[in-house]
């Protein structure tokens, strides 16, 4: 375990610095171990897209049925109510937004970590 953590922050450092830990001769081999990485982030990068669409969607629909609960509100109670719920939504739906696009950020530069070559769409 502990030599894979060392040949991960290894590819970590020389992709980020040119400027390796330790001079490694079996690089082309771990470059085989690493290869559903690869696969996996190129996977992640197709699907990530169209879920941010959906969830963005979903969330503006749902903001709109709870602005127009707001609005519809009788009694101070429900308004305070409708307000408290369109806050916390807000805030869980720019929380799962920000979510997607670190995961994005992230499967974009794994592959350059661990030393695999993958297309970025």
């Amino acid at each position: 375990m502990n030599a894979l953590m060392f040949s991960v922050a290894n590819k970590m450092m020389s992709t980020m610095t040119n400027n390796p830990l330790l001079d490694t001769t079996t690089e082309k081999t771990e470059a085989d171990q690493w290869k559903w990485v690869g696969e996996v982030c190129d996977a992640i990068n197709l699907v990530l897209y169209p879920i941010l669409v959906l969830v963005g969607t979903a969330g503006m629909i749902y903001a709109i049925i709870l602005g127009v609960k707001l609005a519809r509100a009788e009694s101070a109670d429900q308004q305070q109510e409708a307000k408290k719920r369109l806050v916390y939504f807000i805030i869980g739906l720019v929380s799962v937004i920000a979510l997607i696009l670190l995961l994005k950020l992230f499967v974009t530069y794994l592959p350059a970590w661990v030393g695999v070559d993958v297309t970025i769409r």
